[in-house]
């Protein structure tokens, strides 16, 4: 029976081995007929084992390999954090998802809602934080919609002196993705009497050793920021930017601002997928991330309103898993996959706009990152060479 047993390790191991071996010559050919310059793509099992593949130098001027270890800007991967932090003050009773924040927030609550028609009007309805975290509260993006597109001339037409931007419609009635995270973080450094950065340390990436992620790298981490490029819309070529060091920020961006490497935020995703556990304890209790991880959109799924405005790569790619997708639902923190051809309905995705990409696959056990730092976003090379990865991952569940 050992002999037997003994055996049948060996075997699992050389399997194991020998799709290991696959997956790299694949992935290999895959990054050969991509001109991305660098890349890190990764995959975390529920266990906390970790595969990475890189390719290219960390910076265009470097004869080095690109790692996990490298640190990029994560954009508006830094959502799903910020995300946690709120669900631990809900956790803790120190706010509820659906009490108004009118006190919490006063200079948000005075924000009135710009018309279709370009009129200004009292908003009638209360911001929540659950519509803060699902994109209902009525914020948008530049890249988003076309009146904030066009912000700059339509503010001097209407003779606007408010500080922040217009909503543009009633809390709960639609989805638009815009900046309501970045209230969400305002209302944390609140309810903790504590800076984002500080707070993100001690309770999130603190706990869970993610010790290069940061609003503000420190000095000694700096020479592993990564560079990046901007493809040139007429050539089609990538061209590089020269590095410049990142300025300090004391305003700390919870919809964006987030600077980290693949394997600290496959740390993230492994806690994710242990529902808020990670080897020495807890971010959040296990029904606290259910509910973060619950669907909350019932009226309607995510609404995609990207207009061309130049940095958002909307040519069609003639497939259903394209990033742009209204079929799907948004949880507390990310998209809710309902709508793909290979990933199960449930599991969590979303993005960063250089350009890197997260999902967790909770069926499978499984999350996945990747990391490169190229404009404008959804860049078909770049969202190409991430789905590539992906279509192998589970290739290779189901050789």
């Amino acid at each position: 029976m050992k002999q037997i047993s003994k055996l049948a390790v060996s075997l699992l191991l050389f399997a194991s081995l020998s799709c290991a071996k696959q997956q790299g010559i694949v992935l290999n050919e895959i990054l050969s007929d991509s001109d991305v310059p660098a890349v890190v793509m990764g995959k975390v099992v529920k266990t906390g084992k970790m595969e990475f593949y890189a390719h290219g130098p960390s910076r265009w001027d470097r004869n080095d390999t690109i790692s996990e270890q490298h640190i990029f800007r994560i954009a508006s991967m830094t959502k799903a954090i910020a995300s946690v932090a709120a669900l631990q003050l809900v956790e803790q009773g120190l706010i509820s998802l659906d009490e108004p924040l009118d006190d919490y927030l006063p200079e948000m609550a005075a924000i009135p809602i710009l018309t279709s028609e370009n009129e200004l009007i009292k908003a009638e309805t209360s911001i929540t934080l659950r519509h803060l975290l699902t994109h209902t509260a009525g914020f948008g993006y530049w890249f988003t919609s076309e009146q904030l597109a066009n912000w700059a001339s339509l503010k001097e037409e209407l003779n606007y002196e408010n500080t922040y931007q217009p909503r543009l419609f009633e809390a709960g009635t639609s989805y638009m993705y815009g900046t309501n995270t970045d209230w969400v973080g305002r209302l944390v450094e609140k309810i903790s009497n504590t800076s984002l950065e500080e707070y993100f340390r001690t309770h999130i990436t603190g706990p869970l050793q993610m010790n290069s992620t940061w609003f503000n790298v420190p000095e000694d981490l700096q020479p592993l920021i990564v560079g990046s490029s901007n493809r040139d819309a007429s050539s089609g070529e990538l061209v590089q930017n020269e590095y410049t060091k990142p300025n300090v920020t004391t305003t700390y961006n919870a919809g964006g601002g987030l600077f980290s490497s693949p394997k600290d935020y496959a740390l993230f995703l492994n806690c994710m997928l242990n529902k808020g556990a990670y080897q020495g304890g807890r971010i959040l209790k296990e029904e606290t991330f259910d509910l973060l991880n619950s669907k909350q959109l019932n009226d309607f799924n995510q609404i995609h309103r990207y207009v061309p405005v130049g940095n958002v790569d909307l040519t069609p790619r003639g497939d259903k898993d394209v990033f742009f997708d209204s079929y799907d639902n948004w949880t507390l923190a990310w998209a809710h996959e309902q709508n793909s051809k290979i990933r199960p309905k449930g599991t969590a995705y979303w993005a960063g706009f250089f350009n890197t990409y997260f999902t967790i696959d909770f069926e499978n056990e499984f999350a996945l990152v990747y990391m490169t730092q190229i404009l404008p976003f959804n860049d078909m090379q770049a969202y190409n060479l991430f789905t590539s990865f992906e279509n192998e991952v589970y290739k290779q569940l189901n050789p």
